[in-house]
């Protein structure tokens, strides 16, 4: 198989054939990813018991959190072992099977506890999927464009995502009205299938290191050692360590509140209408997009540690403005903020971490990172049952001036991230 040096053309990362196609896929997937989040959410609350709904619409990110914790690890060993690009075709494949699935049992309306232990289940398969499919997308990247050309790139995928995310948010709430949540969601498969087309028309071949590591058996024993020997990697770079350990915490603290449980806070404690909805949700992606523009046009910035510290402030004192009050205005800013901090904290470090770490355990690191996602999905669930004790008008503050304090002692007590 001949082998084909990654391409560094004078025009940039979107002089690339390779990459483009792995952009624009990406970027119209993310475009009905989105729906698929709303519309979960959406069905649970309009569908469960009065006495449960809020435990239910946790267990959807516990189950996604669970998904991506149990096989975000092994999907990071996969894409170190074999080629990226089918890798992503597989798994791209398996999720229009579970979108499908989804879509089908909510036109069933299948609302007994049967059906909701089945939609969870489909929908931890789903995590788990996805948690294989972001570790190998992102080291597939400098696969492409070389390393020169991948902070670039990795800031332009980003674009991608939060310039199709405003106007996803926007009209998520209004095609769930119009198709309702059958539709809405059978929709989104369209989101895999033409990721599924730009992937098929990649000309990208792996390099001989990571061809080569695809002979042979590669069962249990082989995955389990890859595993722990990525986790080894990570222990012994304090950086690298530290700047996991810190948008981890940040996550885990606050996605629950902003994100899983954000469209919950909007209809039911601010009262916007479902319909309307997105008007408020999508001031987040506007705040992600500003960031990823602006990391993409100074793509060349050494110091990415100051960033990763930048971001992580942001996204805590932001959190603090969108839960201190239940009114619009507060959660338009607060979206606005969270969006931009959690984009510059996560992009920054994804992009130090890149440049770190060699390409034989860039997929284990990638996937260890990611872990962040899973955490903060698994944290819903104790958020959830607190928030029904408390009610979430008392927790949320709490947990966003936790976020705050946790974010700045870390900072101050590894200076190392900040100096990277």
């Amino acid at each position: 198989m001949a082998v084909v040096p990654p391409q560094r053309p004078r025009g940039g990362p979107l002089a690339n054939r390779d990459f483009r196609l792995l952009l624009s896929g990406f970027a119209i997937g993310q475009i009905l990813m989105p729906l698929q989040f709303l519309t979960q959410i959406m069905w649970v609350q309009e569908s469960a018991p009065d006495g449960v709904w809020l435990i239910l619409v946790a267990i959807i990110g516990a189950s996604r959190g669970l998904g991506a914790l149990t096989f975000g690890l092994y999907g990071g060993a996969l894409a170190d072992r074999f080629d990226r690009r089918k890798l992503l075709l597989s798994i791209q494949g398996l999720l229009v099977v579970m979108t499908l699935a989804i879509a089908a049992l909510m036109f069933a309306n299948i609302t007994s506890v049967v059906g909701f232990v089945v939609f969870f289940a489909l929908t931890l398969c789903a995590a788990g999927l996805q948690s294989i499919d972001v570790p190998a997308r992102l080291a597939i990247v400098p696969d492409v464009l070389g390393p020169d050309l991948a902070p670039a790139g990795i800031s332009l995928n980003q674009v991608a995502g939060q310039l199709s995310m405003p106007m996803a948010m926007f009209a998520g709430g209004l095609i769930i009205h119009w198709l309702g949540f059958g539709g809405a969601y059978l929709l989104s498969t369209l989101g895999h299938l033409v990721t599924i087309v730009f992937l098929l028309w990649m000309n990208y071949e792996p390099h001989l290191g990571e061809s080569g590591r695809s002979r042979g058996r590669y069962g249990f024993h082989e995955a389990l050692t890859d595993v722990r020997s990525g986790l080894a990697y990570a222990r012994r770079d304090p950086v690298v360590l530290w700047v996991i350990v810190l948008i981890v915490s940040m996550m885990s603290l606050g996605f629950p509140a902003t994100a899983n449980l954000g469209p919950t806070w909007v209809t039911t404690v601010v009262g916007v209408q479902i319909k309307d909805m997105g008007l408020v949700v999508m001031t987040w992606g506007i705040g992600s997009l500003i960031v990823a523009l602006a990391l993409t046009y100074f793509s060349n910035i050494k110091r990415r540690g100051r960033l990763i510290a930048a971001g992580a402030l942001l996204y805590a004192a932001s959190f603090l403005v969108y839960a201190m009050d239940d009114t619009v205005i507060n959660a338009v800013i607060g979206f606005l903020g969270i969006g931009a901090g959690m984009t510059l904290a996560t992009v920054s470090s994804t992009i130090l971490i890149q440049q770190l770490v060699p390409n034989e355990v860039r997929g284990r690191i990638m996937s260890i990172f990611q872990l962040n996602m899973g955490a903060a999905q698994l944290m819903t669930m104790p958020v959830a049952v607190l928030g029904q004790w408390l009610t979430l008008e008392v927790l949320f503050p709490l947990l966003a001036l936790a976020t705050l304090i946790t974010v700045v002692l870390i900072l101050f007590i590894r200076p190392q991230i900040a100096r990277a």
